[in-house]
């Protein structure tokens, strides 16, 4: 197993390991997985901001994965309310011949292909792998690690300040308090007295 391969995090990272279209098919599953983990829009922005390298001449596929990778973004951007990166309006990223999910049902993917795609001759129904999350953003484990590290030593230390605190005021109460004379007196002694004979 290669332990140096990773998910593609950007949208430009998707086209780094591209060789042939199957390959692009599956970089785009493998970013798709990680799009499911984004829980804000700035960390979208952040993903898809570089533009990716385009791929048109590498593959020779008639422009097709630079066209549909143009118009995920765009879509996703759109359905996230994001304002779309500069680089997927380039004239250059439209695919040279229209291509089709299914060809024999050609009609459907027609009709059902979002617009993004359709000015880029995609016709497909794409998936949409974003779900923003309300509240604060999700944060790494080791993140979490060492919060917890430090909201623990900031415990401790408010422990041990009472803790002095209270040996102080137990100091001071014992000053406060007499000491108990060694013998008793004639008072404490008829006092025993009475209570015995009750």
């Amino acid at each position: 197993m290669n332990n140096l391969w990773k998910r593609p995090q950007t949208a430009a990272d998707v086209c780094l390991e591209s060789s042939d279209t199957e390959q692009f098919g599956r970089s785009i599953r493998d970013w798709q997985h990680e799009l499911r983990k984004v829980s804000n829009r700035k960390e979208f922005a952040r993903r898809v901001a570089d533009a990716p390298p385009r791929l048109r001449s590498r593959l020779k596929d008639g422009g097709q994965c630079d066209a549909y990778l143009a118009a995920y973004v765009e879509w996703l951007s759109d359905r996230a309310g994001v304002v779309a990166p500069s680089w997927v309006n380039d004239p250059t990223r439209v695919a040279d011949k229209a291509s089709y999910d299914y060809p024999p049902l050609w009609v459907q993917s027609f009709v059902a292909a979002p617009g993004s795609f359709r000015r880029r001759k995609v016709f497909t129904v794409p998936e949409n792998v974003l779900n923003f999350r309300r509240g604060r953003p999700s944060v790494s484990a080791a993140h979490k690690r060492q919060k917890n590290a430090e909201h623990q030593r900031a415990h401790r230390e408010r422990v041990k300040a009472k803790l002095a605190q209270l040996a102080a005021m137990e100091g001071e109460a014992a000053s406060l308090v007499p000491e108990p004379s060694k013998a008793p007196t004639q008072r404490d002694l008829s006092a025993l007295q009475q209570f015995r004979g009750r």
